[in-house]
């Protein structure tokens, strides 16, 4: 149920913006929660690839001292 209800939220992201193209919910070891992924994106992939880069943040803002990160966003 509540898997659904995120599902909703990505989905009016999505769609509240033209700038939006895709979002999803990833939990910090990389498992895909729930997506709003345009067709023929591994859902696997970006989750992986997400995990790894929120652990490079994370890295990041500890050497520059800076503590810790609440989230990762990724811009065109």
């Amino acid at each position: 149920m509540r898997t659904d209800m995120f599902q909703q939220i990505l989905n009016d992201l999505n769609s509240s913006s033209a700038d939006v193209e895709a979002s999803a919910l990833i939990s910090t070891d990389g498992l895909m929660i729930t997506s709003a992924l345009p067709a023929g994106i591994d859902e696997d992939r970006v989750g992986a690839m997400s995990a790894a880069l929120l652990s490079l943040g994370d890295r990041a803002g500890r050497e520059l001292a800076r503590g810790s990160i609440e989230r990762v966003m990724v811009y065109d």
